[in-house]
């Protein structure tokens, strides 16, 4: 018997019909077949999910999307907010030196722009706004900015807010403070002292803060050139054969034996005038004058006295009177500068300035503050060379330190010998400052105001 079939491609029905074969051999019907085919191939559309995986993965593209412009924009903002909370830290902590709300905010925004660049991940910091409250002696400062998103605009978030807010207290803790100044004739240059007296003047403010006379603070002044003048009411500390000469106008001259780099009273060993120096050595010269006729003798010439030390005081006004009254003369010898410094602060030589007597058991913080704008200058008046000059000021800032003392030192304007000279001196690196302009010299004596009155960060 003859067989019927359909085959691919022949025309004769639907392709899905191709593989269906029609014979005696096949028993059931065509028309259930071709039900039972549909039946197998619908079945084989509905498990068929191709496209609802393609569907479904363009649907989940826009969340995706936007969670990972999250996650780019969120990092942005934690690294943004990092630098900008640094950045306001040491704005308030600069700000908390200022007693004036105006002053401060100024303050706080100049060190603000100094710590955060400008345009740093497109951030720009609108507004600066500054607390304080004298009773509790905390400073708050808050600081708010914008940065614009990368992704999140996307979903119509253009910008992300950033706010810091740092808290800033005063501690109040027993200070003295003696501030070594540089008054040689080159400070008389170029608004050099002017620029001095207004930085020194800052200190004692913020120092002081509103009051004239504290409980818990004293500050002395040492101007020095080459000699430092310790006031001419003091002959009980020259040597016998000293104190009734005459003139004197209050410079002592270096002592000759080990005690010269030290802080002994003159218990142990007495003081000369300098004008007795200048007497010896215009005799020496006048010797040399009637052996050598033909020569002129020289006569020595006496550097200038600076103007009167302070010792410490509680009393401000004391101490703007005598940063005032400062005046530039002479060469510079920084260990002559530094010796007496030593000399203010040291309880060896309590009461012997006619200050009123410390508690011996109170835990005073004691602060040296050495300021030069020069160099050691060897001179023949004493014939000590720049080198031993300098090996000088190395050998008192040890002894200094040694005795728990925190020594800061500054330049100003000074040459690059004078700079690696006073950055040794200091306590450490960060104790010393230079400072290229009258601005960084006040800076200079502000941060060091900030850090003696015990600024620290509460929240």
């Amino acid at each position: 018997m003859r067989r019927a079939s359909w085959k691919r491609g022949e025309g004769r029905g639907p392709d899905m019909f191709s593989r269906l074969r029609w014979g005696n051999a096949d028993r059931t019907s065509f028309p259930r077949r071709v039900t039972r085919r549909f039946g197998e191939i619908a079945a084989g559309l509905g498990g068929d999910r191709r496209g609802a995986v393609a569907m479904t993965v363009a649907l989940a593209l826009v969340p995706l999307t936007v969670a990972a412009g999250v996650a780019v924009d969120a990092g942005r903002y934690l690294v943004a907010r990092s630098k900008l909370a640094q950045a306001a830290d040491a704005a308030a902590l600069a700000a908390g030196t200022e007693r004036d709300t105006a002053a401060a905010e100024r303050t706080a925004n100049r060190i603000l722009e100094a710590n955060f660049d400008e345009g740093f991940l497109g951030v720009q910091i609108t507004s600066v706004e500054i607390q304080q409250d004298e009773e509790t002696g905390r400073i708050t400062l808050m600081t708010r900015a914008q940065m614009p998103t990368l992704v999140m605009g996307l979903a119509h978030i253009e910008t992300m807010n950033i706010e810091t807010r740092t808290v800033v207290v005063r501690e109040s803790a027993p200070l003295e403070v003696a501030m070594v100044l540089d008054v040689t004739g080159s400070m008389g240059c170029c608004g050099k002292i002017q620029a001095l007296k207004q930085s020194a003047k800052d200190l004692l403010d913020i120092l002081f803060g509103p009051d004239e006379v504290s409980d818990d603070l004293r500050v002395g002044v040492v101007p020095f050139n080459a000699r430092v003048n310790i006031g001419n009411d003091r002959r009980l500390w020259l040597t016998k054969q000293e104190r009734s000469r005459s003139p004197w106008k209050g410079c002592v001259e270096s002592r000759s034996t080990a005690t010269r780099l030290t802080d002994e009273p003159p218990s142990v060993e007495l003081f000369v005038r300098s004008e007795s120096l200048a007497d010896k050595n215009n005799n020496k010269n006048k010797k040399k004058g009637k052996k050598k006729k033909k020569k002129k003798n020289k006569k020595v010439k006496l550097p200038p006295c600076p103007p009167r030390l302070l010792p410490l005081t509680d009393t401000k006004s004391e101490a703007v009177d005598v940063i005032d009254g400062l005046g530039a003369s002479g060469t510079t010898r920084i260990d002559m500068g530094i010796r007496w410094g030593w000399r203010v602060l040291s309880r060896k030589w309590e009461g012997l300035w006619g200050e009123p007597a410390r508690d011996p058991f109170d835990e005073v913080v004691t602060a040296l503050i050495v300021m030069t704008d020069g160099q050691n200058v060897a001179s023949s008046y004493d014939e000590v060379s720049v080198s031993e000059a300098n090996d000088n000021v190395r050998t008192l800032c040890d002894r200094v330190k040694q005795e728990g003392i925190i020594l800061y030192t500054i330049t100003f304007k000074a040459p690059q010998s004078a700079d690696a000279l006073m950055k040794e001196c200091a306590t450490s690196p960060a104790h010393y400052y230079r400072s290229p302009t009258a601005a960084d010299l006040r800076d200079a004596f502000r941060t060091i105001a900030g850090e003696l009155s015990a600024l620290r960060i509460a929240e």
